[in-house]
């Protein structure tokens, strides 16, 4: 399955690059981010017991705010453009990605606390990052005439009912239907492929929008080697800061929680309000962040592959 993934993700990749007339998907975005939340949300989450799961995505919240400090001090300071601050700004605020507790139990931590940690921190996001993200946010095209609690409010009736919904269905499925949400759950492993997907129609909007603004352009004036650059040092940081703040009890679970991002929203959002500069900043980081994920699970097999492993 990693080998299957590895090719297919390369394929995504290279077709989204090459076919940037495949754009016109884009709209269709929101709907299958919500189906892979539907996904996750149905998973079975036995009650909290110790409060790990607010500590732990308390602390990524409070340290995406101070890094998006950090962010306007560079730009004060370095000169960086509005749009790449604005893009690193999402990915300090974007909330744990959907394959969070399949890796984190692939490297010996545990599961139903990142899946916990995923939860929480998707509700988090429904509201600090139009807060946040939308104050310092100009208003787009068509949207000029909002202000800060306007487009705050805007941004936020974009994220919430991708999160929300999902999270009403599954939850309503696990408490009154819950041999529906065991059957639903056996479908969790189709959302690699839903991801794939998601990442080719991304990238395809985001090649689209990098040649309409001219390719030549954006490298002169440096916001390819800047994105790039800020992005790489971002995913290695939130990585090396969520084991850091959780080395003594759950190392594991907050190195993922803080490091492994839900891209797919933060670019999605990126495109709709800020622009396609301030979306090439998550766009790399996903793929620094896959490169991280397989030097992390270097060796190591899924809990499946061991399992077959033993029977034999």
């Amino acid at each position: 399955m990693a080998k299957l993934r590895s090719i297919l993700m390369l394929l995504a990749i290279l077709l989204g690059v090459l076919l940037p007339q495949a754009h016109i998907l884009s709209p269709l975005m929101p709907f299958f981010i919500g189906l892979m939340m539907a996904l996750t949300f149905v998973s079975k989450v036995p009650l909290q017991k110790h409060g790990y799961t607010f500590k732990i995505e308390l602390r990524a919240l409070l340290m995406g705010i101070f890094l998006c400090g950090c962010l306007l001090g560079m730009k004060k300071f370095f000169g960086l453009s509005l749009p790449i601050v604005l893009g690193g700004m999402l990915i300090c605020l974007c909330p744990p990605a959907n394959s969070a507790p399949v890796m984190t139990k692939m490297l010996g931590g545990n599961p139903i606390l990142a899946l916990k940690i995923f939860l929480v921190g998707s509700i988090f996001a429904c509201f600090s990052i139009p807060l946040i993200f939308g104050y310092f946010c100009p208003s787009p095209v068509g949207m000029e005439h909002l202000d800060f609690m306007g487009l705050s409010k805007t941004i936020f009736n974009s994220i919430q009912p991708i999160i929300t919904i999902p999270l009403a269905i599954a939850l309503g499925l696990r408490s009154f239907y819950p041999e529906v949400a065991d059957k639903i759950e056996k479908l969790q492993k189709y959302t690699m492929f839903i991801w794939i997907f998601n990442v080719f129609i991304l990238l395809s909007k985001a090649s689209y929008d990098v040649r309409a603004m001219g390719v030549q352009k954006l490298w002169e004036a440096g916001d390819f080697q800047k994105t790039a650059l800020l992005s790489l040092s971002l995913c290695v940081l939130l990585f090396f800061l969520g084991w850091v703040c959780e080395r003594k009890s759950h190392p594991i679970e907050g190195s993922q929680s803080m490091g492994q991002k839900n891209t797919m929203l933060v670019i999605w959002l990126a495109q709709l309000y800020a622009g396609p500069i301030a979306a090439l900043c998550p766009t790399f980081y996903v793929v620094w962040q896959n490169l991280v994920l397989s030097w992390m699970s270097r060796g190591k097999r899924s809990p499946r592959e061991v399992g077959s492993a033993q029977r034999t």
